[in-house]
């Protein structure tokens, strides 16, 4: 009896890989590689076709606020960071001038 239920395991699984065979098969899925438009065709981009268009966009970018976002911080340390370097390579020299 086991013998028996392996061969029909096996039977269902060829049935059902024969009928997604014949299905996958069909004319509808297959696709006419020629008939379809290029990548530049499908990927164009559009430009604007008139000036008035291209003035709306100026006009909302320019409506828009920007922010600038500003860090004196930062620029503080920046400066003083350097400062620190220039007195750090300068140091023989001046300290050589102190001690006369």
């Amino acid at each position: 009896m086991p013998s028996d239920f392996k061969e029909d395991q096996a039977e269902e699984l060829r049935k059902h890989f024969e009928d997604n065979n014949t299905s996958s098969e069909t004319e509808e899925d297959i696709i006419d590689v020629l008939s379809l438009p290029s990548r530049k065709e499908k990927f164009k981009k559009t430009k604007p076709d008139t000036k008035v268009q291209q003035l709306e966009k100026t006009e909302k970018k320019s409506k828009r606020k920007r922010h600038r976002v500003r860090f004196p911080l930062v620029r503080v340390l920046l400066i003083l960071f350097l400062l620190l370097v220039v007195l750090v390579l300068t140091y023989p020299t001046w300290m050589d001038r102190l001690n006369l």
